[in-house]
């Protein structure tokens, strides 16, 4: 029996939230705790775990998808021994089953950067979400401020920050 993987609320007041990265294919066999996907809040971002074995028979949500609402299905399920491809078309059998989601810490906040003016580039390219300077360095941003800064046009990278780190 397919199982449904739907947003989860990873705060009591969370109504929904951005499916920023998915760390599996579909196809991939998972097992409880494997970590499968960010999603990310104004505040955080927070990896979502497996909570039961299986492979990914089908992604519902694509990458980067913003205004996901908790407990809307974001995944399918192929239980032991089911064929994915039957799964992923079999979506509406299954009573939902939401993932519980074992969050890692909050990744460390820092104070939303200085407005800075920088010259809009002639062709805009959506750049690759980096969460770090091209040398490995980790840009210290909340996702609010990323995104703040993204429709902004200015590269987080970029900006000195004004605190004492």
């Amino acid at each position: 029996m397919p199982i449904n993987i739907t947003m989860p609320a990873l705060s009591p007041t969370m109504e929904e939230g951005n499916l920023a990265k998915w760390l599996v294919k579909e196809g991939d066999k998972v097992s409880p705790g494997d970590v499968i996907a960010e999603i990310e809040t104004d505040k955080a971002t927070m990896e979502v775990e497996a909570v039961d074995e299986g492979t990914v028979a089908k992604l519902v949500v694509p990458a980067g998808t913003e205004g996901v609402k908790v407990n809307a299905l974001i995944a399918i399920l192929a239980g032991e021994g089911e064929d994915a491809g039957a799964a992923a078309k079999g979506d509406g059998g299954a009573a939902p089953k939401a993932e519980a989601p074992k969050a890692e810490a909050p990744k460390a906040e820092a104070p939303k950067p200085a407005a800075a003016v920088a010259p809009a580039p002639a062709k805009a390219e959506p750049a690759p979400v980096a969460n770090g300077h091209a040398g490995g360095e980790r840009t210290f941003a909340s996702p609010l401020a990323r995104r703040i800064a993204k429709d902004a046009g200015v590269d987080v990278a970029n900006v000195t920050g004004t605190g004492p780190h």
